[in-house]
């Protein structure tokens, strides 16, 4: 997909990608932990790295399903992935973005995330909750829109 550079959003759905109100203030000034070994996607889900100590700037990582998340990478129109130590905006509870689902979801159910940070509404004992579906998607692979509020289930 190309983009120039007076686009500032895509016209189709794209991971992490707001859907309302653009301008949202966000967290501009996460660092990827260096204990992140692989790149990171806009759509990642992530959570604090809290072996690393950094008074500056929160340090993130890809989040595992069990774990406390904090927030989800938003879609940058200049680059695509992120490595060690570059910095990413995410958006935070409350915000709304597209991600893509792992399965048909029903409006208003409850999300889990998986390995792939695609969304389910199944529950899995343990799995972190990263919010609610605002509208449906069909099947795996749509793209449904996600109110993040996020939760762990203590199960």
């Amino acid at each position: 997909m190309a983009i120039s550079l007076n686009q500032f959003a895509p016209n189709e759905p794209v991971a992490g990608l707001y859907v309302y109100q653009a301008n949202l203030p966000q967290l501009h000034n996460n660092i990827i932990s260096a204990n992140q070994a692989t790149a990171l996607t806009y759509g990642a889900v992530v959570t604090l790295d809290s072996t690393v100590s950094n008074t500056d700037a929160p340090v993130i990582k890809q989040a595992a399903v069990t774990d406390n998340i904090f927030g989800v990478i938003t879609f940058n129109p200049k680059k695509a992935s992120f490595v060690a130590g570059e910095r990413v905006a995410i958006a935070r509870a409350n915000d709304i973005v597209w991600m893509p689902a792992a399965g048909a979801i029903a409006a208003g159910a409850v999300l889990y995330f998986n390995s792939s940070n695609k969304v389910t509404s199944t529950a899995t004992p343990g799995n972190s909750i990263i919010g609610k579906a605002i509208t449906s998607a069909a099947a795996e692979g749509d793209f449904v829109q996600v109110e993040l509020g996020f939760a762990t289930t203590g199960e």
